[in-house]
């Protein structure tokens, strides 16, 4: 699925290839995690597991992975003899096989109108729903702003610019799904009291730590487990809730007056028909990643913990515990899976999270021989570009003063991309039709 193919050369296996060539090593594990969390292989096995499938069913499909999961539902529910009557993929892009569904493209990670329009056409798919039939939702990462359409109260364009003050502001993906979701006409399990089908079967791709399926695309058929008092009350103590737009504390503050109705309680009874469970996330990715290093002969560390907090300092910690724990006799490997932030501000440059969290390993590392590190998004898309993240190593830095960069400086002004463009480090993969977070690996190579 990348562009970098791993060179493979008669007589010499990816351990050798390590201590040589371990861009190419890194890559070809990066690859292995992205085979490992294929949405429509979950897909397939989820649904070919759901027992009492009413004849036809409605499949509905959201997110970066909607057509692999669109698929894999398809692929199951022919195989069991039953009909797809109706059904919707909307995604980030088109794909030449739409499953026999209608398929739209939305506007992603800021929503526009092709993602209001998506909404509309999805709320009539909804509304049309057959009482008699079962309902298959399959929802992962993107699909917030891929089917963002606000409430009735809130215009468009205020919409658009709550999403930009959360992104530029840092906030952990829960705290601005919490907000996101009282805004918008499917969040809080709005899609879910939507549909008339007999039952509703959700299945999650999960991009958020710790699979909080009421977190996860903000929640389109699943209760929120949060009020609008608690969301006010965290955007507070984040100190981003100032940030906001005025028309979107407005919404809140009235939700939590009661003036607005919150989003639908657990005690609604679509919920007691209604149900919702995640089939593949980041740890998919990882176990793809370390059985193909081990399969290559190397050592290799999987941590638990997830990733989190500031990319530039979980960049710098990795690095860290990456010369710490430096071997001599073979090649090793450390795994790291999760989803860091960056804090923006009107003078910051081009770059993601991958890529911040890259350049701080690269400065933590400079000069240290014998140390690769990847860091990329699973979905292949760093940020707002085009690559899916860098990989550094002890010599990125130095390669960086050379052509007159100072990597402090670029690091403070959030503009990672240009300077590791400008040494070749960056990882271009392209979509790769999955979404569970990023991921973050490192190769110490055995010393001569």
């Amino acid at each position: 699925m990348c562009d970098v193919a791993p060179a493979e050369t008669p007589g010499r296996t990816f351990s050798a290839m390590a201590e040589h060539e371990p861009r190419q090593f890194l890559v070809h594990l990066y690859e292995a995690a992205i085979r490992a969390a294929d949405p429509r292989a979950a897909t397939r096995q989820a649904v070919d597991a759901i027992d009492d499938l009413t004849p036809t069913v409605l499949v509905i499909a959201v997110g970066k992975g909607a057509h692999a999961m669109a698929s894999g539902a398809v692929d199951a529910l022919h195989s069991r003899g039953i009909q797809v009557a109706n059904g919707l993929v909307v995604s980030h892009e088109s794909a030449a096989v739409t499953h026999g569904l209608e398929a739209l493209v939305a506007d992603h990670p800021v929503p526009g109108d092709r993602s209001f329009a998506a909404a509309d056409r999805l709320a009539q798919v909804a509304s049309h729903s057959d009482q008699g039939s079962d309902a298959i939702v399959l929802v992962s990462g993107g699909a917030t702003s891929l089917i963002a359409a606000p409430i009735d109260r809130l215009q468009p364009n205020v919409l658009g610019a709550t999403f930009d003050a959360l992104l530029a502001s840092g906030a952990d993906i829960t705290l601005m799904n919490a907000v996101r979701k009282r805004l918008l006409r499917f969040g809080g399990g709005r899609l879910a009291t939507m549909l008339n089908s007999r039952r509703v079967h959700c299945l999650v791709a999960s991009d958020v730590i710790g699979n909080d399926v009421s977190a996860i695309a903000s929640g389109p058929c699943v209760p929120d487990s949060l009020t609008a008092r608690d969301t006010r009350e965290r955007a507070r103590a984040a100190g981003i809730w100032n940030a906001l737009p005025d028309a979107t504390r407005t919404i809140i503050d009235a939700m939590v007056e009661g003036r607005i109705d919150d989003t639908p309680r657990a005690d609604h009874p679509r919920f007691a028909s209604t149900t919702t469970r995640v089939i593949l996330d980041r740890q998919a990715a990882a176990g793809g990643a370390q059985r193909a290093a081990l399969d290559a002969g190397a050592m290799v560390e999987v941590v638990d913990n997830p990733l989190f907090g500031e990319a530039a300092v979980a960049g710098s910690r990795i690095a860290q515990h990456v010369l710490s724990q430096r071997r001599i006799d073979k090649s090793a490997c450390t795994i790291w899976t999760g989803e860091t932030t960056v804090m923006l501000d009107a003078r910051s440059g081009r770059g993601g999270r991958c890529q911040e969290l890259a350049l701080a390993c690269a400065m933590t590392l400079d000069s240290a021989d014998g140390i690769t590190i990847l860091a990329a998004g699973t979905d292949g898309r760093d940020g707002p570009t085009d690559a899916a993240g860098a990989i550094i190593d002890g010599s990125t830095c130095s390669a960086m003063r050379d052509r007159g960069i100072d990597p402090s400086t670029t690091l403070l002004r959030h503009d990672s991309y240009n300077a590791l463009d400008s040494v070749g480090a960056l990882l271009k993969t392209g979509s790769t039709g999955t979404n569970v977070n990023d991921i973050v690996i490192s190769l110490v190579s055995p010393r001569p």
